[in-house]
């Protein structure tokens, strides 16, 4: 009988043995389809390019807008203003913090001012980002802690904005660092190219500032809703006829033609609903994205709300797609065609000044040729022995100076040095001198330009 009971308990378990494998299976594999999903949603592995443009948005916009502050720098933010430190404190939540807290002088006021308008520079052009873009945010909710009456949505907006760049790798792309990095590996060697930087990590940075202007948007729709001047299409009418945003000639429009109210009032409440939804979606988010950027466009023409509509247009900046850049730079590149820069290979600081101009070179614009090396069809020897050429795609070739002038009106790294070359003051006085002068002791230069490379080594082996 006990055998029996013992088969019986046996051929039980054998029986229930698959179906709970089977089980477990189908737990295991729903976590890893989880898991795979999870991944998909942060963790894909993107460039950090929509970050970058946000990144040198908001720097500008910082710049500008605390540049403005100054001559009002003692009266928003000192205790001889209308916001003493007693009162700010009184008025802050428990969790506020500022580095003002702790300023007991003027001056120190002024010179973290200075230092944090540097920063915003720096954070702009990218150079030190990894640590520089913390002292703009610690700056910026110190700013905001210290005199809570002047901030405003544009100011919670930058300060997530900042925080999300923060914790992301940003710099890795149309900046300075970008650059340093480049140019360290063409000192090497010219034809070295340093891959485009792309990690999850960035993928999850990007994803995190689109769920935050994806949130911002539903969230401003389904409250202008809840309001009575939303619903019957009187709330852009209303704006304009308040003392802060009078503006006559809309009036006029719209009192002519009241239905114009109607729409853009209702319009403004579509976009911002519908764009959390449809702006995930392929086909739809070309639409919403431009949708958006004219909204904010708008509000900045219309109700001179320029930092706050620049701040958001910044963030929705973190839905372009990788393809849409890069088809923007493959099309720049057709339209202003291949550009071959000849250059004398045994002069060192020849060759330097070429890292220098490939390192911001990030479209690839510009092929080199060592004439000593590889001579060029087009241009003498005799000739390139006084100055490199520049050969364009028409079979032109410009000397000198006029061969950087054409390179950086044409080459968006090195735009900045546009006022250099174009403008006559710089170009005249100083852009054709300075490089005759340089071509003419380049030899000499290179020279001490290798002694001092030779003496650095020297002490860095000591």
């Amino acid at each position: 009988m006990t055998v029996s009971l013992k088969t019986i308990r046996r051929g039980a378990e054998k029986r229930h043995m698959p179906a709970l494998a089977t089980f477990a299976r189908l737990i295991r594999e729903s976590f890893a389809a989880l898991g795979r999903a999870w991944s998909q949603l942060w963790f894909q592995s993107m460039t950090t390019m929509p970050l970058e443009i946000a990144r040198m948005g908001l720097g500008a916009a910082l710049i500008v807008h605390y540049s403005m502050a100054i001559p009002y720098l003692f009266e928003f933010w000192s205790d001889a203003g209308f916001m003493p430190l007693a009162v700010a404190l009184q008025s802050s939540e428990p969790w506020a913090f500022s580095l003002f807290f702790y300023f007991s002088a003027p001056w120190q006021l002024a010179v973290f001012h200075a230092l944090f308008l540097l920063s915003c520079a720096a954070f702009m052009v990218g150079w030190r980002t990894s640590w520089v873009k913390w002292i703009v945010f610690v700056g910026k909710i110190s700013y905001e802690a210290r005199n809570p009456q002047l901030a405003y949505g544009a100011d919670i907006v930058v300060c997530s904005l900042l925080l999300i760049l923060c914790v992301s790798p940003v710099g890795r792309a149309m900046s300075l660092d970008r650059v340093r990095a480049v140019r360290a590996a063409k000192r090497e060697n010219l034809a070295a190219t340093v891959p485009a930087y792309s990690s999850p990590w960035a993928g999850a940075g990007i994803r995190l500032m689109q769920i935050q202007m994806a949130v911002i948007f539903f969230y401003t729709g389904v409250s202008k809703i809840k309001w009575e001047e939303w619903r019957d299409g009187d709330a852009v009418w209303l704006v304009f006829i308040t003392n802060d945003y009078y503006n006559s000639l809309i009036l006029d429009v719209f009192a002519r033609q009241y239905w114009l109210s109607n729409v853009v009032t209702y319009a403004t409440i579509l976009v911002e609903v519908a764009y959390p939804f449809l702006i995930w979606q392929r086909r739809t988010r070309p639409y919403m994205l431009a949708a958006a950027v004219a909204l904010h466009v708008l509000i900045a023409a219309f109700l001179a709300l320029i930092h706050f509509s620049f701040a958001m247009v910044m963030g929705h900046m973190s839905f372009l797609r990788q393809e849409w850049l890069t088809r923007l730079g493959a099309w720049w590149k057709r339209k202003i065609g291949n550009m071959e820069m000849i250059y004398d290979g045994r002069c060192g600081f020849c060759v330097r000044s070429m890292a220098w101009l490939l390192a911001f070179d990030g479209l690839k614009q510009i092929s080199i040729r060592d004439f000593r090396s590889n001579p060029s069809p087009i241009v003498s020897k005799a000739r390139l022995e006084k100055a490199l050429y520049l050969v364009l795609p028409d079979g032109r070739a410009l000397p000198g100076f006029e061969a950087y002038r054409y390179v950086v009106l044409r080459v968006p790294g090195l735009w900045w040095q546009i006022p250099f070359f174009y403008v006559p003051v710089f170009s005249r006085l100083f852009g054709h001198p300075i490089y005759n002068w340089v071509a003419a002791n380049r030899g000499l230069l290179s020279t001490a330009i290798g002694r001092h490379a030779r003496a650095v080594v020297r002490r860095v082996r000591l």
